[in-house]
């Protein structure tokens, strides 16, 4: 994809929607683009995270692959960010991403995502609604062991 076409793709995202022009187009700047393969292992689990990828294309999914037990694997869709929540808390990452399909992602520097949350009022209130959305999701999944939509 080019330049433009991924400012597109960003502004289409929720997320990114409330980003003027400019920060936009310094978002898909500052990117890195990359491309996975199907059954690619993205990020492993207890990595440090060193910024957040957000999937354009693709599907991915996260697991943890315990060699008694195979845990539930958790899909995650296009527009889908990963890599936030161990950023804001520090932590590392605890399952792995592995693509399902081939990926086209942006992964954002951690500076770049922290500066967007300090000086963007609307990108933190659209992550925060995104993460709290991503909660209820997995509440859901753990409660009822049901898909999650």
């Amino acid at each position: 994809m080019t330049l433009e076409a991924d400012i597109a793709s960003l502004g289409r995202l929720p997320l990114f929607r409330s980003l003027p022009p400019p920060r936009l187009k310094l978002v898909a700047l500052m990117a890195e683009k990359l491309h996975f393969a199907a059954g690619e292992r993205i990020i492993d689990e207890g990595d440090k995270p060193e910024g957040v990828y957000v999937v354009l294309q693709g599907e991915v999914e996260i697991s943890h692959e315990d060699p008694e037990h195979r845990g539930p694997r958790l899909p995650l869709a296009p527009g889908s960010l990963i890599g936030d929540v161990p950023l804001l808390c520090g932590q590392s990452f605890v399952g792995a991403v592995t693509a399902k399909s081939a990926v086209s992602a942006l992964r954002l520097p951690k500076d770049l995502f922290f500066e967007l949350l300090e000086t963007i009022p609307d990108f933190s209130l659209a992550l925060s609604r995104d993460l709290a959305s991503r909660l209820y999701r997995l509440a859901d999944f753990t409660l009822h062991g049901e898909k999650v939509h």
